[in-house]
Order: C-alpha cells, then sequence, then structure tokens
C-alpha cells in the first residue's frame, strides 16, 4: 500500500505527532499526580470529580490513547521500512547520536511542556470550579512539594521508551545514508604527468584554429563583397 500526502501536511506530521505524545503524556503525568496525592480508588475518584474532571476526562483519554496508538503503529512501519531497507546493505555505521543523546533530547523538551500544560490545566480547572485562577500555585504552592517529581519521573520514563524508537530509526538511517554515500561516491583523483596540461592547450587550440571546418561562418559585420575581376 503507498500513502501520498501533500508537502504541507508531510511538514505538519512531526508537529501533529509530538502534540499527541505531549497531551499523553500530560494525562498520563496528571493521573499520576492525583494518585500520589489522594490514592487509587475512592480518594481518586472523589478528587477528580470534585476538580470538574468529570465532563471531559474520559472522552478526551480515548481519543489520546487512539493517537497513540496510531503515532506508535506509524512508528513501528517505518522502523520495519528501514530495518528491511538497511538489512540488505553491508555497510554498518555506528554514527548518529547515541541512546542517551535521544533520551536527553526527547526528556528535556518533554519534561517542561508537560509541567507549563499541567499548570494551565490545573488553572482552567480553578477558574470552572472555584472561579478564579490559581497561578503557580498547582505547582509550587504549599501541599505541591510532588508535583515537579511526579511530573520528572513520569516523563522521563515515557522519554525512555520514546528514545529507544527514535534512537533505533536513527541508527538505521545512518546506515543506509552511509550505504550511499560509499555507492555513489566520486573516483579518487589521480595525479596527471608532468607535461599534459601543455599538450592538452596545445591540442585544444589546434582542434579550435586549427581545423578547415570551424562550423559556422564569420559574422556578417567582418564579410566583405567580392571585388570583380578587372
Amino acid at each position: 500500500m503507498i500513502v501520498s500526502a501533500s508537502p504541507r501536511l508531510a511538514s505538519l506530521a512531526p508537529r501533529l505527532r509530538q502534540a499527541i505524545l505531549v497531551l499523553a503524556a500530560l494525562f498520563i503525568a496528571h493521573d499520576a499526580i492525583y494518585m500520589a496525592r489522594y490514592g487509587v480508588g475512592d480518594g481518586y475518584a472523589r478528587a477528580m470529580s470534585a476538580r470538574g474532571h468529570d465532563t471531559y476526562w474520559a472522552p478526551v483519554s480515548v481519543l489520546l490513547t487512539a493517537g497513540v496508538f496510531l503515532v506508535v503503529l506509524a512508528s513501528l512501519a517505518a522502523y520495519r521500512r528501514l530495518r528491511t531497507d538497511a538489512g540488505a546493505t553491508a555497510v554498518i555505521s555506528t554514527a548518529g547520536s547515541s541512546y542517551l543523546h535521544e533520551l536527553a533530547s526527547v526528556w528535556l523538551r518533554l519534561f517542561p511542556s508537560v509541567a507549563v500544560l499541567f499548570a494551565v490545566q490545573e488553572n482552567v480547572e480553578h477558574a470552572v470550579v472555584d472561579g478564579h485562577l490559581a497561578g503557580i500555585e498547582p505547582v509550587f504552592g504549599p501541599g505541591s512539594s510532588m508535583v515537579l517529581p511526579v511530573l520528572a519521573v513520569t516523563t522521563f520514563l515515557l522519554a525512555a521508551v520514546g528514545a529507544v524508537v527514535r534512537w533505533r530509526i536513527r541508527v538505521l538511517e545512518a546506515r543506509i545514508a552511509a550505504t550511499v554515500r560509499q555507492r555513489f561516491a566520486l573516483a579518487p583523483a589521480v595525479s596527471r604527468p608532468a607535461g599534459w596540461d601543455t599538450i592538452a592547450a596545445a591540442i585544444a587550440r589546434r582542434w579550435i584554429l586549427g581545423r578547415r571546418d570551424a562550423g559556422r561562418a564569420p559574422p556578417s559585420n567582418l564579410q566583405t563583397d567580392a571585388v570583380p575581376a578587372a
């Protein structure tokens, strides 16, 4: 099956995938914070209801789960395709970023994004339920000492999983790129013997000036009328 997409859609796909993963991480981290604060079971359910989650939490969670499932399928399909292409190559390249670099890159973007969105989400809930904004209190206020550690651990675990896929894809891409470069590499330059440049110049001059048919007539402004014979 061949799937075609416009350039604009292709450029938006990575951003859409990143947005889905960030929102999914936000909802998972939100649940982890509430469970750590209120426990699992009735305490968690009462806290979620009291903060107005009943109206949107379930449908949005279902949509995000479906989005994450599609992202996972697309990533696995890309990995399988790259693995097939790289499996036929004889070049094994270790170029590219390491797993730790990918993990740091993913987590250092995911953690602050989720922390900011969590503060925004809590402020919206306070505005709807309590009629006022909470500011930075949900993250840095009294009783919120566990928020940042839970957000950090949750996003780190999610980043660790995502970085594995990204790292393996980059390794396969590096192997394929190395094979292409090797296949189409230019032949090494060969040093010319001394005097070849002079010989080549002489041959070119003879071919241009010495041949009988230059391939075209002289310019019209240089032509003269023939002088009639006396």
